[in-house]
């Protein structure tokens, strides 16, 4: 066991390198087909999610303004 966790660790250690990698013309490809069937399998949720904080978002802002205008115009009144 102690052998298998050895090797396994000077794999790890051996496979690093310095070199810096560029990708290649497939491979961004290839990223940028994962992220966008990523993106589109998520989309749904995240468009729940902001129709819900949108709304009550909306109820505290227009809440907030009309507290905002009614105290103004008491103040005019006074």
């Amino acid at each position: 066991m102690r052998c298998l966790f050895f090797c396994f660790a000077l794999l790890l250690l051996v496979s690093c390198t310095t070199r810096p990698v560029s990708p290649s013309k497939a491979s961004r490809r290839a990223i940028d087909t994962i992220y966008q069937s990523r993106i589109i399998s998520f989309q749904p949720q995240l468009d729940s999610m902001c129709a819900h904080l949108e709304d009550s978002i909306f109820r505290v802002a227009s809440d907030s303004i009309l507290k905002e205008r009614t105290e103004e115009m008491i103040e005019l009144v006074k």
